[in-house]
């Protein structure tokens, strides 16, 4: 109905006054062009340097055994995503059975992958326990906390990968990215530990942002007393992060990178946090725009780094493309 009203784009029309379908679009078009935008730029400039058939020679060269290896990492890293859903769900009262979960969680995965805006990875896991069992509230408050886990899971990892880092950043950049993982730890544990407090100061900023923490708080609130469930919770989240790191690591190794291990590491984690700036599609083109920009300080040939996240990234790709077979 909005887009037979009138002209789309008319000198009168402000986002305020926008549909929520014209703004989905609308927000949607905008990380197409990022993601076109930057994917362009990197290969301009490998195309300017005439390096382009150098693309196809690394990919020759492209050892299967590590490829193999880096999709056994994918499959650990969503086991280790299941066993916490689970205890997660378990400590809200839902025993589900292990089939389902698998299946929920590979049709989730399918979701996320295809579709920028709408149904991910979480949205369809509350739908579908919600739908078998009613109860609502509680799939989405396990999802919520996993959320408020995963921050201080992501922290945790960022912080200890950031000290393999000093080639690349310097010791301000070390510097500031403990301050900026910090701060994520800092909040996600006052969000665990003092969820009263956090609401109370929640509600003293701006409604959507007080809505947010809200839903957390509240989730948080329904796991009150189950310290050691969220401290299983949290290890498996900080293997997952650091697994799904390791994907990475392996696309490396099987492109021929020579660096230590722990400077792949390093990079595969700031890549992957770059991936959840919610300003691409599924993160295309911020991926490879950070490891294009981080190999390169040490040397690695623009062409060579530019393919590690797209290697590691068609890996989870397929995978992910299994969802489709199971929905």
């Amino acid at each position: 109905s909005v887009a037979g009203s009138g002209p789309a784009w008319g000198s009168s029309l402000v986002l305020g006054s926008m549909g929520p379908a014209v703004k989905k679009r609308l927000w949607f078009a905008l990380k197409l062009a990022v993601s076109a935008g930057i994917i362009y730029l990197i290969f301009h400039k490998i195309f300017a340097r005439q390096d382009a058939d150098k693309l196809w020679i690394h990919l020759r060269e492209l050892k299967a055994g590590w490829v193999v290896a880096s999709a056994l990492s994918l499959c650990i890293a969503i086991t280790c995503s299941l066993v916490r859903w689970h205890r997660l769900l378990v400590g809200q009262g839902i025993h589900a059975p292990w089939r389902h979960l698998i299946s929920t969680f590979m049709i989730g995965r399918f979701f996320g992958a295809v579709t920028p805006a709408g149904l991910g990875l979480g949205g369809y896991r509350v739908y579908d326990i919600a739908k078998h069992t009613g109860k609502t509230s509680r799939s989405l408050a396990s999802v919520a906390i996993e959320m408020v886990l995963g921050n201080l899971a992501v922290g945790v990892v960022a912080l200890v990968a950031s000290s393999f880092g000093y080639r690349y950043i310097g010791a301000q950049g070390i510097a500031l990215l403990a301050v900026v993982f910090g701060t994520l730890i800092a909040v996600a544990l006052s969000i665990l530990l003092k969820p009263l407090l956090v609401r109370t100061l929640a509600s003293k900023l701006p409604t959507k942002v007080a809505n947010k923490f809200s839903g957390m708080v509240d989730a948080v609130c329904a796991y009150e007393g189950r310290g050691g469930l969220l401290g299983e919770a949290t290890l498996l989240g900080m293997a997952a992060h650091a697994i799904n790191g390791l994907i990475y690591v392996c696309a490396a190794k099987g492109l021929g990178v020579e660096l230590p291990i722990t400077e792949l590491f390093f990079v595969s984690i700031l890549q992957n946090l770059s991936a959840h700036i919610p300003i691409s599609i599924n993160g295309v083109g911020l991926r490879e725009g950070a490891a294009l920009g981080l190999y390169t300080l040490v040397g690695v040939p623009p062409e060579q780094a530019v393919l590690i996240p797209i290697v590691g990234f068609t890996v989870e790709m397929i995978i992910s493309s299994f969802g489709e077979l199971v929905l």
